[in-house]
């Protein structure tokens, strides 16, 4: 019986966080961008039924080399921001806006990796979820 209520406990917790995963709104996969330039980042979240709190996000940004980016495994990279996500509701989801700048140690002809980092506090428990997002944006 205890197993069965673990495993259900789990369940939900999986359904709740799952139903907020977060998303790049802007820019697209693949921009170009320039060095030096800067670009609006939107990260959205998807609205939900569970209780949630809203702690932080890091954005960075790192050099993909020979076009393989690394994924999330290596962690940000050069982090553009780091501080509260207070996002705002548009329909259903939720999003919040930063421009950055694009740093100047990018190479052109190569991809960059844009990485997104949200921490959210779930459910009536506080369940503590990390939700980590990235896309490729080409060098120009």
């Amino acid at each position: 019986m205890r197993f069965f209520c673990s495993l259900t406990f789990a369940g939900l917790a999986v359904t709740s966080v799952m139903a907020q995963v977060p998303f790049f709104g802007a820019p697209q996969n693949l921009t170009q961008v320039v060095p030096g330039e800067n670009v609006l980042i939107s990260v959205f979240q998807g609205d939900t039924n569970s209780q949630f709190e809203d702690v932080g996000i890091a954005l960075g940004i790192s050099q993909c080399f020979n076009n393989a980016c690394p994924g999330t495994e290596t962690g940000l990279g050069d982090v553009f921001y780091n501080g509260p996500f207070v996002p705002t509701f548009v329909g259903t989801n939720r999003y919040q806006n930063y421009t950055v700048t694009i740093p100047s140690f990018l190479e052109a002809g190569d991809l960059a990796q844009v990485t997104a980092s949200l921490f959210v506090l779930t459910g009536a428990a506080a369940f503590p979820t990390l939700e980590t997002i990235y896309i490729a944006l080409e060098v120009v």
